[in-house]
């Protein structure tokens, strides 16, 4: 009986190209309010604001207020990430069009946490920063395409 359900979810998930649209949607613009959220903590000199990674001081709990931005960066990384790696593993099952640019996003995304990483462990050294920022075009780049496929399909539907 649960197969039987499974089946059909999985059936009906690979004949609606409008979810790999929406997907791939939901994650570049994810992707793109979480650059401008690090461009205003960089150019707000408050990249350091929160120094532990990948929590600031507070844990899990509500951020103080001058670890806000910080906080919500993180935040927004992770839901950003599973947007994208979710988009990837439809992508791969059910947009085989899209299939190369989802999985090179859902990779570049790994790497994009690792040198964030980078970036507060070595106190904003101007060569990470510098990476951090061109993987994340990089990164916005092959969401865009992810997105642009995902539409051409939807219309060709």
């Amino acid at each position: 009986m649960v197969e039987i359900c499974f089946s059909a979810v999985a059936t009906a998930l690979q004949k609606n190209p409008k979810i790999g649209l929406g997907l791939s949607f939901s994650a570049m613009a994810m992707l793109y309010s979480v650059m401008l959220i690090g461009v205003y903590i960089t150019s707000s000199h408050q990249g350091l604001s929160c120094p532990d990674w990948p929590l600031c001081p507070n844990g899990f709990g509500p951020p103080a207020e001058k670890y806000v931005f910080e906080y919500t960066h993180r935040v927004m990384v992770v839901i950003t990430a599973g947007l994208i790696v979710a988009t990837a593993a439809y992508s791969a099952r059910s947009m085989k069009q899209a299939r190369k640019t989802a999985v090179i996003a859902a990779i570049l995304v790994s790497a994009q946490i690792v040198v964030g990483l980078l970036v507060v462990n070595t106190k904003l050294d101007p060569l990470v920063v510098a990476a951090h920022l061109s993987t994340g075009i990089s990164l916005f780049a092959m969401s865009l395409m992810t997105f642009l496929t995902a539409y051409r399909l939807t219309r060709n539907h």
